[in-house]
């Protein structure tokens, strides 16, 4: 017996494609499968639009922090919304807010909301912990 899952699951798995086949996996050309061209990633300024949007966000992430690892630690969906609180782990390899690469390995903490159509990211917006990020790099005093 076929079991069908929910949109909510279907939701789920475009997201978690997004962490472990993009970031952890570095496989770029999945943004062609899960990335609306409507997409808007307000999580960047100016926002990242449509599948080159988000390719120029990847490739801009990873020149600046590399060997990058993401862990979902809590997932929730409803209807065409997805949840993500995550933890990141990277090496500072690129400049980054006016300091040089360190090659020190860092980690940050957020909250991803995403809004999924058709099986295909179309909004996402973030609350990351940069000042966490800023102390590691010896940025800011904490």
């Amino acid at each position: 017996m076929k079991t069908e899952i929910s949109v909510e699951e279907q939701n789920k798995l475009t997201v978690e494609r997004f962490y472990e086949e993009v970031f952890n996996q570095g496989h770029e050309e999945v943004l062609d499968e899960i990335i609306s061209p409507d997409y808007i990633d307000y999580g960047h300024n100016p926002p990242g639009r449509g599948v080159q949007g988000a390719k120029q966000d990847y490739r801009g992430a990873t020149a600046i922090f590399s060997n990058t690892h993401y862990t979902i630690d809590e997932l929730i969906a409803t209807d065409d919304r997805v949840i993500a609180r995550w933890t990141g782990t990277y090496t500072h390899s690129g400049d980054f807010a006016g300091i040089r690469a360190t090659g020190q390995k860092v980690s940050m903490t957020g909250i991803s909301i995403y809004k999924i159509a058709n099986g295909k990211l179309v909004e996402t917006r973030n609350a990351v912990n940069w000042m966490g990020l800023l102390q590691q790099l010896g940025a800011i005093q904490g």
